[in-house]
């Protein structure tokens, strides 16, 4: 299966390769400040990782995060989400799972 990395000027490419290869997501989705391009120099990047639902537990860990942007040592917020569940959570108006799929850019999604 063939993947579709897109470096955006927002998410440097080598956090998104290191992204990619750790966790072979669904998709990466860039949220916050850096997606709608409000972003200051102290900002962030932010990203929801989208999983497939049979990714281990241990795929969602602190530990995995870290593991997952090693190497890139700007301030970066990754959260892993099996798909169901931000499915799921982002049927709920308002929430933050359907704020991120509705306002966020989509960075990177599997072929």
């Amino acid at each position: 299966m063939a993947a579709s990395v897109a470096p955006s000027p927002s998410v440097p490419p080598a956090l998104l390769d290191s992204v990619v290869s750790f966790f072979h997501p669904r998709r990466v989705i860039l949220f916050g400040s850096q997606a709608h391009g409000t972003a200051g120099p102290d900002s962030d990047i932010d990203l929801v990782v989208e999983l497939d639902d049979d990714t281990p537990p241990e795929m969602l860990s602190a530990k995995a995060i870290q593991a997952a942007r090693e190497g890139y040592h700007d301030p970066v917020d990754i959260i892993p989400y099996r798909a169901s569940v931000l499915a799921s959570r982002a049927r709920a108006i308002g929430s933050f799972a359907h704020t991120v799929l509705r306002d966020g850019v989509t960075v990177y999604e599997r072929a």
